[in-house]
């Protein structure tokens, strides 16, 4: 297992193309945000303090929750490469199993996750730094690496999942391309939630990314939640919170950064359980 993920985890930091691939929709989420996003929600935020500053980190905790979906899947994806390669048999020649292969495929995921999280972290936080003034306190960057993790273990955790059922080595382009899609929407990077019809909230409410964003805004917007919104009233700002997805709606209460990260948790515990299934029913199978 340890083997596995130390060579994962050569293969993917040897190739730049990869990394690049990894961090493609972070890096358009990023350039749509300056070149049209930006504007509009300063525009819709004039009417309160700091508004470009809610805004800059409003975008960046989504942006986090994309990087580590994508970074994850295209880490994960070297498992495909290996099934479609014949490596897999290879490696099941030195007694390893296949429980041990996917579980070093999942670790190294993680690390990559974790890593490529704290680089757009860096660079998102160094700019809005220099444009815009953002400060963040101690206490949000020690728990945001936090979230890092957390939302690391369940992309991964997803990531295998998906690709658990995956052989053919040339659907990964498209499908790279679909999941990076999909995850900048369903984690309201684009769109935020409150703008969306019923139906489309509730389809987001089933991705665990949405809850990694909400998690990431609760941690990160929290003291700049009391300038921005600390004029109007609890009812007005609870309903700012749902628009902007900082927090989300279950059972008529928004969810708390303990609630998400305790969903996130359950996400992943169940993810790993699809997989251990799937595993199963091919052994059985054989």
């Amino acid at each position: 297992m340890i083997t596995i993920m130390k060579r994962n985890l050569k293969l993917y930091f040897s190739e730049r193309s990869t990394i690049c691939y990894s961090l493609l929709t972070s890096l358009i989420v990023l350039v749509l945000y300056f070149a049209f996003l930006k504007q509009n929600y300063i525009e819709s935020l004039k009417p309160f303090r700091e508004g470009v500053k809610f805004a800059d980190i409003w975008v960046l905790s989504g942006i986090l929750s994309v990087t580590g979906m994508t970074a994850c899947f295209h880490a994960i994806s070297q498992l495909v490469v290996d099934k479609s390669s014949g490596r897999m048999n290879a490696f099941r020649l030195t007694q390893t199993s296949t429980f041990a292969i996917y579980m070093g495929c999942f670790l190294s995921s993680v690390i990559i996750g974790i890593i490529m999280q704290l680089a757009v972290f860096g660079i998102g936080l160094g700019l809005f730094t220099q444009m815009d003034g953002v400060v963040m306190p101690l206490k949000g960057l020690v728990l945001a690496c936090g979230a890092l993790v957390l939302n690391s273990v369940v992309s991964s955790a997803l990531s295998l999942a998906i690709l658990s059922v995956i052989r053919n080595r040339s659907s990964l382009t498209s499908l790279g391309t679909l999941v990076g899609t999909l995850s900048g929407f369903l984690s309201g990077v684009y769109v935020p939630m409150g703008a969306l019809p019923e139906i489309g909230q509730t389809i987001m409410k089933c991705y665990p990314g949405a809850y990694s964003a909400s998690l990431f805004r609760q941690i990160l917007l929290d003291e700049q939640l009391k300038t921005t919104f600390g004029q109007v009233s609890k009812a007005t700002l609870t309903e700012y919170k749902a628009t902007f997805g900082i927090g989300l709606s279950l059972n008529g209460q928004l969810t708390t950064a303990a609630q998400d990260s305790l969903i996130l948790g359950a996400f992943s515990i169940g993810l790993l359980a699809v997989v251990s299934v799937i595993l199963k029913v091919r052994r059985s199978g054989k």
